[in-house]
């Protein structure tokens, strides 16, 4: 009879608990735990304990493995990956994004037809994409029907914009 048969039967025999034989279930729900609060908050922290959960549930499996070698294993593997590799995957799963430009922002810097004269008292209006705008000179200067503007930017729902000068090429 073996060490660890003979611990078994003197455990059963007093009725006490042993644990070493449900650690499979321990690092299970380790693992549950560490990947639902990795969901939960996407920072790759827990999901470095949930590898080291992993890799001490199969340790737990091996017949025989003390319990303080699930451990040891649970906490380097653990630190390690949080180490090495957590780094590595921030930089390519938590890249920054780029700006995003919206419609309207897109705009900006684009040319439109004047459909209604634009002078200093009166806003006129400006077709885009065949979509009507109201718009207003930048810097005040009338800008007369069927002139090409350039758009500089938007407040509220007109345009800004300034007359497009003849020698500018985009």
């Amino acid at each position: 009879m073996n060490n660890i048969t003979l611990l078994r039967t003197l455990a059963e025999s007093t009725g006490e608990f042993y644990f070493e034989e449900y650690m499979v279930y321990v690092w299970l729900g380790v693992f549950v735990l560490a990947v639902i609060v990795e969901l939960a908050t996407s920072d790759l922290i827990s999901l470095w304990f949930a590898g080291g959960a992993l890799l001490s549930l199969f340790i737990s499996l091996i017949p025989g493995a003390p319990f303080w070698a699930e451990i040891i294993v649970f906490a380097v593997s653990s630190l390690l990956l949080l180490l090495l590799i957590r780094p590595l995957a921030k930089n390519k799963l938590l890249k920054k994004k780029p700006d995003i430009k919206f419609n309207a922002d897109d705009m900006i810097g684009k040319k439109a037809t004047v459909i209604k004269s634009i002078t200093e008292l009166n806003r006129g209006e400006v077709l885009y994409h065949n979509i009507q705008w109201t718009a207003e000179s930048v810097d005040n200067t009338p800008i007369e029907k069927g002139s090409v503007v350039i758009i500089t930017g938007i407040e509220g729902n007109k345009l800004k914009v300034k007359k497009e000068t003849e020698n500018k090429e985009e």
